[in-house]
């Protein structure tokens, strides 16, 4: 059956990339959740899709020359009279616990490298060894990195690029999945790699790729998508 997860948590109703969209994304029923990773200046990993505060925070300035204390002063959003705050990695990693849901960390490393990074995000993950985890990036070298540390890691590629030119990586690191925009042939299966999409957001374009049965979907409406799910094919 096809994956749902949530894209950036449960984005379409909660600040993304922040617990109150992992929250409700595990409350969904979402089989995983996807979420976007940076190395701050004072080393830790940290949860945010852009490479500067500035979109998703009152704050401005790249994560990279921000420290930890500086960047939980930041404010994501206000909700119930409480300061939504950018998450650390490891918070989610806690937050997901025993829970079940795959958690799909993507290394943002198409702009800034992030020396270390793999070997970070591999040491954390070896210390919650009850949540299931996956790896993707756009950046080919960082999946290569992270297939050295670990030969049994699940990999998957970001591409915009023509789905058969991820062939020769595929064969060199084993891929476990490819992730391609929705504007992509939709076709569940590239190559003989299985292929999860996003961002499909839409109830027609959910149900494409269900009855086409590709390997899973990426959502900002996680909860949309698993209701569809339990109406179409509800055993």
């Amino acid at each position: 059956m096809t994956e749902i997860y949530a894209h950036r948590g449960s984005s379409g109703t909660e600040p993304e990339n922040t617990i109150p969209a992992m929250k409700k994304a595990i409350l969904s029923g979402a089989d995983g959740i996807e979420l976007d990773i940076h190395v701050l200046k004072s080393g830790e990993l940290i949860v945010m899709h852009d490479e500067r505060v500035d979109r998703t925070t009152n704050g401005t300035g790249f994560l990279k020359d921000y420290t930890l204390s500086e960047v939980k002063k930041l404010v994501v959003a206000k909700r119930f009279f409480r300061k939504v705050r950018v998450p650390t990695l490891e918070e989610v990693f806690n937050l997901i616990g025993t829970s079940g849901v795959i958690l799909n960390i993507e290394l943002k490393t198409d702009i800034f490298t992030y020396d270390g990074i793999e070997k970070k995000v591999t040491d954390l993950a070896k210390k919650y060894p009850e949540v299931q985890v996956m790896y993707s990036s756009f950046n080919e070298d960082t999946l290569i990195r992270l297939r050295e540390i670990d030969n049994k890691a699940k990999l998957a590629l970001i591409t915009h690029k023509n789905l058969d030119a991820v062939l020769p990586l595929h064969t060199k690191i084993n891929l476990e999945a490819v992730h391609p925009p929705i504007k992509a042939e939709k076709d569940p299966v590239v190559s003989n790699i299985p292929a999860r999409y996003w961002t499909v957001n839409k109830e027609e374009d959910i149900e494409h790729f269900f009855s086409a049965k590709a390997k899973g979907i990426i959502t900002d409406f996680p909860e949309r998508a698993v209701a569809i799910r339990k109406r179409k094919y509800p055993h």
